[in-house]
């Protein structure tokens, strides 16, 4: 049990001097923190309010040896130093117990000329929006499906990424990106920088893609008032139609005039111009060959065509319901597709043949790289620069590559290399799957993507082992750039990038419950604390650094600039969040669930939001409906802790 007077007498690791905000919770978390050991320390810190003002160049406020890091690698960071440590303790040259700490937030990330493969087609990751859709396979079916984009990662990187590069595949990375690779018939992840150690890593080009699961016979068309004495349609039969669509996009277009309306598909091939008249007459239509097209006239099928799959070359489009339909279906019209814009050769030296597609249309290219992906094909986009026309090289085989690390294939050429970069790295969230399309110098291959920043580095630096604590100075945003939202953020509160106002009450997701992800690692020892309550956050370290093993501490830390409220209040509203029970101070050790402070009667949670700027637009009368969904929240969760607390059950 920590004792004031005793705790007194230490001397301090972080001096004063620094330049963090008055009213910092962060200096007073880690003050608190390092009172926990006698030993000497090493302290890893994540680029943050933390590092930013008490590294100043040339100066520090630190008394111990410090390590800078990206948001990201803290924990790998600390990790091999505390392994370091271990073999030169092993050899006899270094005596004495030194403890390792980390300071940090909670991913790798692509360079800045990476495209993500959206619902709306491949985007540059710099222009990512929350909310959006993005493409994603299931680590467990590898079968493709779109996720939600719960946030964008952006920080300033300096120094070595792990490129990959071959005929199919490239991208750019950061060492500690979680990376797909394929292994006895299911994805596994490993970081980047894995790929150097390597001699080869496998990846799958080709995914599984059932449809909506709905059959159907018959697409309806819409109808419209009688146009002279032209026919009507209800519908037509759902394969045929697709067919006839595929020819409409690559070789159509549409004529209006004083006559009427005109859909032509030009064709002058004699064999190909037989097969389009014949389905258009299959569907029922009047078509008539000309010289060099097949046409038929429809004021119906114009309006329906132009509506669904565009006008003019650079408007064409495949319809979003024709791309959600099954392989059986969408076979049908790359079938027409490709006998009209597509070619196929033999390539040279090679059994195989060469598939190619080409298009003026922006939305097509988009829509034809998802066509192939859900066939189980592969392909690579280029522009030709001369006239901005597409060319999508379409790959039937080679769709389980290998790049290796030493040896040197196509011309000498290494594929798995370190390259400087200097700039901004990105990277999205997804909800689950935590895979991503990815396109870089036309090649489209599967990626990994972040799961909050830094918590890839940290679960492998627990699930290895190493003797370590890390301290999560939990200030619930990304502050140090501006207060951003985070998965940290609690509900309703207003932040730069999820602000409150006419149309939105500020974020809308429930915070992250981080202390049980970590439990969930089966580590010595995990707690949540507070600086309000000294003697249980200096005891809890005192814990941390004694365990046999890794240790986790997420520790609230108040940022009176980010939540808005006076600087002097940094104690007492870190006080309410644990009387009002937002914030339980808990530990769990050896799996063993146990609370370490009950208030004898637990607040309303309105009495912590309350003094709080952030939280200031919840209590207008159209969001207090979102306070009662707060304080649900608390409570459900306080019985959730109750419940594993009684149960005296250990993590599974």
């Amino acid at each position: 049990m920590a004792n004031i007077k005793e705790l007194a007498k230490q001397p301090e690791r972080l001096s004063g001097g620094h330049r963090l905000c008055a009213g910092c919770g962060a200096s007073i978390v880690v003050r608190q923190v390092l009172m926990g050991t006698k030993d000497p320390v090493v302290v890893g810190a994540a680029t943050g309010c933390l590092e930013v003002a008490t590294t100043i160049y040339p100066y520090t406020a630190w008394k111990t040896p410090f390590i800078h890091n990206a948001f990201e690698n803290v924990a790998a960071t600390i990790s091999g130093v505390e392994t370091a440590y271990r073999a030169l303790k092993k050899k006899g040259k270094i005596k004495k117990d030194i403890k390792f700490v980390a300071f940090g937030g909670d991913g790798g990330c692509y360079s800045d000329d990476t495209e993500i493969f959206t619902e709306c087609g491949f985007k540059n990751i710099k222009d990512i929006k929350v909310g959006e859709k993005i493409w994603s396979v299931k680590p467990e079916t590898n079968e493709l499906e779109l996720q939600e984009n719960e946030k964008l990662h952006k920080y300033p990187y300096k120094g070595a990424m792990i490129r990959g590069k071959s005929r199919f595949i490239d991208f750019l990375i950061t060492p500690n990106h979680n990376v797909p690779m394929w292994y006895k018939g299911k994805w596994e992840f490993i970081k980047g920088i894995d790929l150097i150690k390597r001699h080869k890593t496998a990846f799958l080009r080709k995914f599984y893609w059932y449809g909506n699961g709905i059959s159907i016979s018959d697409i309806e068309i819409p109808k419209i008032p009688k146009y002279r004495f032209q026919k009507e349609f209800s519908g037509f039969e759902a394969k045929k139609w697709l067919r006839f669509l595929g020819w409409y996009i690559s070789e159509g277009t549409l004529y209006k005039s004083k006559s009427g309306y005109l859909i032509r598909i030009y064709q002058s091939n004699k064999d190909r111009k037989e097969k389009i008249y014949k389905l258009l007459k299959d569907l029922g239509l009047s078509p008539f060959k000309c010289n060099r097209s097949v046409d038929f006239q429809s004021k119906q099928i114009y309006e329906y065509l132009e509506r669904e799959c565009g006008k003019g070359s650079k408007n064409k489009k495949i319809p979003k319901w024709a791309l959600s339909l099954d392989r059986d279906y969408l076979r049908q019209i790359f079938s027409s597709l490709m006998e009209g814009d597509g070619s196929v050769t033999k390539q040279e030296n090679r059994s195989s043949y060469h598939l190619k597609y080409i298009t003026a249309s922006h939305r097509l290219m988009n829509d034809m790289v998802e066509l192939i992906l859900k066939l189980g094909k592969n392909c690579n986009v280029s522009k030709r620069k001369k006239d901005g026309i597409y060319i999508i090289g379409i790959d039937n085989e080679y769709l389980k590559h290998k790049l290796y690390s030493r040896r040197r294939l196509y011309g000498d050429k290494q594929q798995v290399l370190l390259e400087n970069y200097k700039g901004f790295v990105y990277c999205p969230q997804l909800k689950k799957n935590h895979t991503v399309i990815i396109k870089r110098n036309g090649k489209i291959s599967l990626s990994g993507n972040s799961y909050d920043i830094g918590i890839q580095a940290l679960s492998g630096a627990l699930e290895r082992g190493h003797n370590f604590v890390y301290v999560c100075y939990n200030n619930e945003a990304y502050q140090n750039t501006g207060a951003q939202r985070s998965g940290a953020t609690p509900k309703g509160a207003s932040t730069t990038t999820a602000p409150a106002g006419k149309v939105s009450y500020g974020k809308h997701q429930f915070r992250k419950d981080l202390t049980a992800i970590v439990a969930a690692h089966r580590i010595p020892y995990v707690a949540q604390a507070s600086a309000s309550h000294w003697n249980d956050l200096v005891t809890k370290s005192e814990k941390a650094f004694a365990a046999d093993g890794p240790a986790f501490l997420n520790v609230i830390s108040m940022c009176h600039r980010g939540w808005r409220f006076p600087q002097e209040k940094t104690i007492e509203i870190s006080k309410l969040a644990v009387d009002t029970g937002f914030w339980p101070l808990i530990e769990v050790e050896n799996g063993v669930w146990k609370f370490t402070y009950k208030p004898k009667e637990r607040k309303p949670v309105v009495e912590f939001l309350k003094p709080q700027g952030r939280f200031k637009h919840l209590f207008k009368e159209e969001n207090k409906h979102i306070l009662e969904e707060i304080q649900k929240d608390v409570d459900d969760n306080w019985a959730r802790i109750e419940r594993m607390c009684e149960a005296n059950c250990k993590v599974a």
